[in-house]
């Protein structure tokens, strides 16, 4: 970070920037997203390198057979025995600005332990949370109206009729339906190969299933999705993080109502296949001295990227009567 001319001691700016990193890490739903910092910071694009399966000469056809390399002509010269071949991906990448103002007359307060972040807590915890909503949502320009960058609801796969028949979870047992299909509809190898899957749900539907009248195959609907999905009793490749994250962003803008409607996501946080791309992290942008304002200008860039649909699910909107 420059410090050249600036306003105030170095240690402002960096507890600013701190607090909002503090914010999103104990506060945005998306949070458990891998990190894929851009190997150039500040750009605007991001080039997403994926392996595909490696061409083996002769290669077994025949499904469920293991035959190693016995078929393969270990030294042929008539092409790749093995070749590894890289695939990729250019994703646009969006950005979240905050200002913060502090007028000329009060900067001689803002010494020592007297933090402009201490003052400025509800811009700078906004700040954290647009990202997160930006994550999940995508990241627009400035008018509100031109997406830049998608977030997760736009990439994820769409998991439809989430109790075998409609999305109507009304009836005992089929939030524990709806969250099968979702682990159903993502990969075994996927599920095997990654760490546990992370959940997040809108408020109201957590309501729902925690409700002691709720009760399926005599245990109230949550704690049985606990005990076989989230506890000593779920396999690995079921097996769901149980700090589950609750935001109410996960509602479509515009169609979904609160109440009325709620969304479930589900995916395995692999790198491999989804991320949270950072180009800047919670930084400043710049500085502004006025005659009688100094007005900071705070940014981040980055974006949500589900390089592979499979790897993250996202239902339909689920609906109450």
């Amino acid at each position: 970070m420059v410090t050249y001319n600036t306003a105030f001691e170095q240690r402002q700016y960096m507890a600013i920037s701190l607090k909002a990193a503090k914010f999103y890490l104990e506060k945005a739903s998306m949070m458990p997203l891998p990190l894929k910092k851009t190997p150039v910071p500040h750009v605007k694009k991001f080039r997403w390198t994926q392996l595909t399966k490696p061409y083996i000469a002769a290669e077994d056809t025949e499904a469920d057979v293991a035959t190693g390399s016995h078929e393969a002509e270990e030294w042929s010269e008539d092409g790749p025995l093995a070749d590894i071949q890289h695939g990729y991906n250019d994703y646009d990448l969006g950005s979240v600005s905050m200002y913060l103002s502090v007028k000329k007359s009060n900067i001689p307060q803002f010494v020592g332990n007297n933090l402009i972040a201490d003052k400025r807590e509800a811009i700078i915890e906004k700040f954290a949370l647009d990202v997160d909503e930006g994550l999940i949502r995508g990241f627009y320009d400035r008018t509100g109206k031109v997406l830049v960058a998608s977030g997760y609801q736009a990439q994820a796969t769409t998991v439809s009729n989430l109790n075998g028949v409609d999305s109507n979870l009304e009836t005992k047992g089929d939030i524990w339906k709806a969250l099968n299909l979702m682990i159903d509809t993502i990969p075994l190898g996927m599920r095997q190969s990654g760490p546990p899957m992370e959940l997040v749900m809108s408020e109201h539907i957590y309501k729902l299933a925690s409700d002691p009248n709720r009760v399926y195959l005599q245990d109230i609907e949550w704690d049985y999705i606990k005990k076989y999905l989230m506890g000593e009793n779920s396999l690995k490749s079921r097996k769901i993080n149980p700090n589950v994250k609750i935001s109410n962003k996960l509602l479509v803008a515009g169609t979904d109502t609160i109440v009325t409607n709620d969304r479930m996501a589900l995916y395995v946080p692999d790198p491999r296949w989804i991320g949270k791309v950072v180009a800047r992290s919670f930084g400043k942008l710049g500085e502004l001295q006025k005659m009688h304002t100094v007005i900071q200008h705070w940014g981040w860039t980055g974006r949500c990227i589900i390089d592979n649909a499979l790897s993250a699910m996202f239902t339909e909107p689920i609906v109450w009567t």
